[in-house]
């Protein structure tokens, strides 16, 4: 693949993965095919934005684990959740928005 399209796939996912695992991506997109681009490109990738903001204001009821996809983590969260006094809600604003990053890291090399 072309310098031009690996920076052009590697800005259409910044905010979407973790920065330091930006030039591992790079170098992984430098060898692969125009199929796999586009697969990447189409790829369904979670916003952690909007993970965060549902972290937030649902954070209480589990919801920003279960659209990350930790459906057991989301269901303790939303059990268990009161116990803590509001503790894990609030650590967990922190951790759903990089999980999330992971996950779509995760996902990509998955693709690659």
């Amino acid at each position: 693949m072309s310098e031009e399209n690996v920076r052009q796939v590697l800005q259409s996912l910044s905010g979407k993965i973790p920065e330091e695992k930006m030039p591992l991506l790079k170098n992984s997109l430098a060898n692969a095919d125009d199929k796999t681009v586009d697969a990447i490109l189409c790829a369904d990738l979670h916003n952690p934005t909007h993970i965060l903001l549902f972290s937030i204001f649902l954070g209480g009821f589990g919801v920003d684990r279960f659209m990350i996809g930790d459906i057991g983590l989301g269901v303790a969260k939303l059990l268990l959740g009161w116990l803590t006094c509001g503790l894990w809600p609030l650590i967990d604003i922190f951790l759903s928005y990089k999980r999330a990053k992971d996950k779509n890291f995760n996902k990509i090399i998955s693709l690659i």
